[in-house]
């Protein structure tokens, strides 16, 4: 029988218990003859639509007339958070005389679920308070793959965090030529209060060359979500993006769109399928033989707008499998640049301020403005314009999604006034990037790009160091970028190799023979368990002379696969290189770690390194911990010139209305979980985090605007402590702070033979109640009980009838050397018997609470 039973669509059919299933005594079962009853109210449930899960939200429970049961009812406002098309339920209800369903003040107005929406059902687990609702597909809104609704996007807590990164490093020099230490403190502090979210990032640096501390404050900002726009207003220290102009630092105010906001599906660019099915047909989307996608669709013309992104792309091959059994193939070009959005999806920057730039001897105003958007599958346009004093530059550009491959280009044009140097007519910047996945080999272009600028050309950068830097610091306007090649190609051979070539060439104007060029080449593969690595690497810097370099890569697994001895070393990883001036080096490392909750890597190395008529023959060794408070790393070594060892810790410390708690480095959006009494209990998939002894533990890197499963791992947590939920799914914003709290009671666990005024064992399925008038178990076969959370000593209510006559009263004491041991491994469980004392009075009747079903009752007798 489920756990419970509350439907929308039907009244469960009665059903009947015998009680002759049952040994000894039974309650009154009565009750459960139409499922489990739920009383009216209101409840915090789990919502589930069609299996999904949408939430945790309040729903009202109204009475059915003339049964002792209640169903769920729905506001519009639930109704929308349950993902379904509000504007057809109330054009219906409309129809139906309940026009007044969808006024301002709709929380007001509720109707059962098979009312509002026809077909639908209900189901109702009072256990784990999960409400699953089954409504038909085309009553729910069309939303794009992984929409989370924001409404569900938290703030979080007020609170303040500050997160550090220390670094010392001490080197001495065996021919004492002079020792040198350092020390770092990177440090990022902030603290957020009703959605504003306040950072400041400095750091300190610290040398023995040097006696004085340099003191450095990198950025100071306030950042606040715009829902509306999916974006996030930043007032304070920025960078720009660079998906159209080059970044730069600013410090004003910036509107600008955050991709992390959009569903999955709309991330990242991929067309959108469309076509006409003559019957009730399968959909099957292939990408390099791979189904990337399958769906149901009616006759008609349909449209697939929520395709996955899968990298730079691959032509999408469209199976239209109509139910008659014929089939249809097409075939729809994909690939992708930076550039190319979906359909619809719009990215805009908006950005004022000063230039930022500690070179610079002024910091002159800035201001810019980009925007993007997908026009079609095979076209997306972008634009943008840039001011300063004495700048200006203008962009325009096209992308475009071809069967040879995705296009971008766009054309930049720039006026400089640098006074006594350049001014009057605009310099020009092409540029054209190129990405194609060639089926077959899968051969992957994935980036292509080559740009040209005129002579009278200067970026924004350029511009503000010609006019205002130092020249005998930089120089730097004197060699401004002519042409820039770039160019990644990667080929898959076979199942477990590949080969790669990544390349770039860059010259400049005011350096006639003076040039970049910089490229790789390169072979991964495995033979059995050894994996290795062929690479070759040359470089170019201006007039200096070409570098090349080549090398091997080596890393052998050390031991027998199907061993589970735990050996020292679990991996030997070798390097040897050499240049084309004679230098080369080889070197050695074997590494390995501890076992645990939080283990400890570690490692051995040796090398040995020539560099012109330098000789150096080194070891040394490394260790890093990931404790639930931080990481630390230790590394030293010694060789025939030099003694050097390295210490670096990252962490963070929350500060919250609860204390102060230790965490690791924070991501973009954390989590503070509260479980009091559950000290030492572990945080799943939270590295390593453990509830500390104040009740509070820091989930420290969750994904913001996603749904993200925080979860207690019960099996570390005293057996004296009871928990009311073990997991609570939230969607954070982006560098918030949001709380879990895990509901707990404490209280001592015994096993108990509960027993009438005969001395019988009291009927299976009556329930105990403690003074609180809390549920705190039900009895199983032959009277035993387990029950949670008492206290030392006090009087339980044992009910099995609605009558007076089918309850008693019982006092209890725990032994105070019964053994108790409350660590989740001591096993030891206080049992004592429990008899009814017809003398004790129950102060006040027990209150209704929610009722779980007899399979229920078993099972917590007997776990």
């Amino acid at each position: 029988m489920p756990a419970s039973n509350a439907r929308s669509a039907e009244t469960p059919q009665e059903v009947e218990f015998n009680p002759a299933f049952f040994t000894g005594n039974v309650a009154d079962l009565s009750r459960y003859s139409r499922g489990n009853p739920v009383a009216p109210g209101v409840y915090p449930v789990e919502l589930l639509v069609n299996g999904k899960k949408r939430g945790r939200f309040d729903v009202v429970f109204q009475a059915v007339p003339d049964s002792d049961i209640a169903t769920p009812c729905f506001t519009t406002s639930s109704l929308d958070r349950a993902g379904v098309d509000t504007e057809r339920v109330i054009q219906r209800l409309k129809e139906a005389g309940k026009g007044d369903f969808d006024d301002t003040d709709a929380s007001s107005q509720c109707v059962p679920l098979a009312e509002a929406v026809p077909g639908s059902l209900a189901s109702f687990n009072t256990a784990d308070l999960q409400l699953d609702l089954s409504i038909p597909q085309i009553e729910l809104r069309k939303e794009a793959a992984g929409y989370v609704d924001p409404s569900r996007w938290d703030n979080g807590i007020n609170a303040g965090f500050v997160q550090y990164s220390l670094a010392s490093y001490t080197t001495h020099q065996n021919n004492g030529s002079g020792d040198f230490s350092s020390a770092y403190l990177g440090l990022q502090s902030g603290f957020n209060v009703n959605g504003w979210r306040f950072r400041q990032w400095a750091t300190a640096s610290l040398q023995n060359r040097s006696p004085d501390a340099h003191w450095q404050s990198v950025a100071l900002f306030a950042q606040h979500d715009v829902t509306a726009l999916k974006s996030q207003l930043t007032i304070g220290d920025s960078s720009t993006s660079g998906d159209v102009f080059d970044s730069f630092n600013v410090r004003g105010v910036q509107l600008s769109s955050d991709d992390r906001m959009l569903p999955d599906s709309m991330r990242s660019y991929a067309p959108v399928v469309r076509g006409v099915a003559d019957t009730n047909a399968r959909i099957i989307v292939r990408q390099n033989n791979i189904i990337v996608a399958e769906t149901s669709v009616p006759p008609g013309p349909f449209e697939l707008s929520d395709l996955p992104a899968t990298g730079y792309g691959g032509d999408l091959q469209v199976t239209i499998a109509e139910s008659d059994g014929r089939q249809r193939t097409f075939l729809v070009p994909f690939a992708s640049v930076p550039q190319l959005l979906r359909p619809g999806v719009s990215r805009f920057n908006l950005t004022t301020g000063v230039y930022r730039d500690t070179v610079l001897n002024n910091h002159p105003w800035v201001a810019q403005a980009v925007y993007q958007r997908g026009l079609t599958n095979l076209l997306t346009g972008y634009t943008g314009a840039q001011f300063a004093e004495g700048y200006w530059a203008g962009l325009v550009g096209v992308a475009l999604n071809t069967p040879l491959g995705a296009f971008a280009f766009d054309v930049t044009a720039a006026g400089t006034n640098i006074p006594g140097v350049s001014g009057g007519r605009p310099g020009y910047s092409t540029r054209i990037s190129y990405s194609k996945l060639v089926p077959g080999p899968n051969t992957n272009f994935s980036v292509a790009a080559y740009r040209y600028s005129t002579a009278r050309f200067y970026s924004l950068h350029d511009a503000m160091y010609a006019r205002y830097g130092s020249r005998d610091i930089t120089g730097q306007y004197d060699y401004r970028t002519r042409s820039r090649l770039q160019l990644n190609i990667n080929q898959p051979i076979g199942e477990s190799s590949s080969f790669y070539i990544a390349g770039s060439s860059q010259n400049y104007w005011g350096a006639s023979k003076g040039y970049d060029l910089q490229y790789q080449v390169g072979f991964n593969s495995a033979y059995k368990r050894v994996s290795y690595s062929l690479y070759a690497q040359r470089t170019r810097l201006q007039n200096s002379k070409i570098s090349t370099q080549v090398g091997l890569n080596l890393t052998i697994p050390l031991g027998k696969v199907d061993s589970n001895e735990h050996r020292m070393f679990d991996y030997l990883t070798t390097n040897v290189a050499r240049s084309s001036n004679g230098d080369s080096t080889i070197q050695a490392t074997a590494s390995g770690n501890t076992t645990g909750a939080t283990p400890i890597n570690y490692g051995v190395n040796a090398s040995r390194i020539v560099a012109g008529d330098n000789r150096t023959v080194s070891a040394g060794g490394y260790a890093m911990y990931r404790a639930p408070f931080g990481t630390y790393n230790l590394n030293a070594s010694i060789s025939n010139q030099t003694r050097q060892a390295a210490f670096n810790a990252d962490g963070a410390v929350v500060i919250h209305s609860g204390g102060v708690t230790l965490s690791p480095p924070l991501g973009q959006a954390f989590a503070l979980v509260e479980a009091k009494g559950a000290e030492g209990g572990r945080i799943i998939n939270g590295q390593g985090a453990r509830i500390d002894g104040h009740g509070y533990a820091v989930v420290s890197s969750l994904t913001p605007y996603r749904v993200n499963t925080v979860a207690l791992d019960p099996s570390d947590v005293p057996l004296d402590v009871e928990l009311g939920n073990t997991s609570e799914e939230v969607v954070p914003r982006a560098n918030s702070l949001v709380k879990v709290k895990i509901a707990t009671t404490q209280g001592t666990p015994i096993f108990a033979e509960v027993m009438d005024r005969e001395g019988k064992a009291m009927p299976m399925g009556a329930e105990v109640f403690d003074e609180s008038e809390k549920s705190v178990g039900i009895v199983g076969q032959g009277g035993l009980a387990y029950l949670r959370g008492l206290e030392h000593e006090g009087k339980l209510l044992v009910r099995w009838g609605n009558r007076a006559a089918e309850q008693c009263v019982m006092p209890y004491m725990v032994p105070a050397d019964d053994k108790a041991d409350s660590s989740p491994h001591a096993g030891i469980v206080a049992r004592i018997k429990l008899s009814c004392d017809p003398a004790l009075v129950w102060s006040a009747p027990a209150k209704p609470v929610a009722r779980r079903s007899a399979g229920a009752a078993l099972v917590s007798s007997l776990r």
